[in-house]
């Protein structure tokens, strides 16, 4: 995954300055990514609306699942997909499985082709040391920017040696994939259901520098009909628009969210998503600076909120798992929640959102 990368600084120190460092989120726009399209029937809608119909009458849709996103190649290096899903092929093929990689990619370099082609080498690696029939694996490239894609991506093909006539030199390799370009599609006409144009739409618009826009793209949650869903459709929303805000030095302020969801939730919205005000929080430290607190006080107040927040990052991983596959048993969530490392934590929580079952995770997690 290639979206630029926002780093913040790590929330165990104290600052110096009066303001305070944050929690480090990791990669924002790719973890993002990862939980919406990780859902199996986010992605089924997905492919109905977005991949070549040729492709999607070959399968048997209904039957996807996910797998795992880490390879190791001939090489013995590590190759980390962004996500993977399989199903079986309609007709006389079905032995053979067809698997869909999806990709997140905030670029528009030469060498994207190459990278799938290695993940292709080490998918098919993997079916020939398990002595079963090659896959037949199609590419789904998202695309996001600032601004869309003016250039096509390169094939293979378009980079090797060719004499003058234009002609390849050597073998010629012809490797296809399918690149959806979101910058360039008009919110209006964003496709699927409302998970789908959600988190799509706030993905748009935050990648493209429309970060104060936010409210346009938490429309669809209005069509959610399961109370329930939509507060969490919306705590997941306000999070990453919040760290997407943060990284570039921005506040989302109470009124701006309120503002935002008194159309989708009338007079619901006070205090019901309290995660997504940390600057609040912040600020206050910084007011107690100004105050002449000692800095023993000021540093139990911090570290308070890093337990507060270790423990909403536990709380993650289990309602990820829960949601996406089964609830954890009592000595999985037990160990999740000994886990004091906010940056293990993290990936924990991209994890959960990949992992094929909650056995493979707890086997991870030993």
């Amino acid at each position: 995954m290639n979206a630029p990368d926002i780093n913040e600084a790590d929330k165990n120190e104290t600052d110096k300055s009066d303001k305070p460092k944050a929690i480090r989120p990791g990669n924002i726009y790719d973890v993002f990514a990862k939980n919406i399209f990780g859902r199996v029937l986010v992605f089924i809608d997905f492919l109905l609306n977005y991949a070549s119909l040729d492709f999607v009458d070959k399968i048997e849709i209904d039957k996807i699942y996910p797998l795992p996103t880490h390879y190791i190649s001939k090489f013995l290096d590590e190759q980390i997909l962004d996500l993977v899903f399989a199903c079986p092929l309609k007709g006389d093929n079905s032995n053979i499985k067809a698997i869909i990689v999806f990709e997140h990619d905030g670029r528009s370099d030469a060498d994207l082709s190459f990278r799938l082609l290695s993940y292709a080498c080490c998918i098919w690696r993997n079916d020939i040391n398990n002595k079963q029939p090659l896959s037949a694996i199609y590419f789904m490239v998202l695309r996001t920017g600032k601004k869309p894609q003016k250039k096509q991506y390169k094939n293979i093909s378009d980079c090797l040696p060719k004499d003058r006539h234009g002609n390849i030199i050597g073998s010629e390799f012809n490797f296809q994939y399918e690149v959806i370009d979101l910058p360039a599609i008009d919110m209006e006409k964003l496709c699927g259901g409302a998970v789908l144009r959600l988190g799509m739409g706030v993905l748009k618009k935050m990648t493209e520098g429309l970060e104060g826009e936010f409210a346009e793209a938490l429309r669809p949650l209005m069509e959610v009909a399961d109370e329930r869903e939509q507060i969490n459709l919306t705590a997941d929303m306000l999070d990453f628009i919040a760290k997407v805000f943060a990284a570039r030095d921005k506040k989302l302020r109470l009124e701006e969210v309120n503002k935002a969801l008194k159309p989708i939730f009338e007079e619901r919205t006070k205090n019901m998503i309290p995660t997504i005000f940390d600057e609040v929080r912040a600020e206050a430290r910084a007011a107690a600076r100004a105050e002449g607190l000692v800095e023993g006080e000021i540093r139990g107040e911090i570290r308070g909120e890093i337990k507060g927040e270790i423990k909403a990052r536990a709380d993650e991983v289990i309602r990820v798992l829960s949601r996406r596959l089964e609830v954890p048993s009592k000595s999985t969530q037990k160990k999740i929640r000994s886990i004091s490392n906010i940056d293990k934590l993290d990936e924990l929580v991209e994890f959960a959102w990949t992992c094929v079952s909650v056995n493979e995770f707890a086997t991870a997690l030993n």
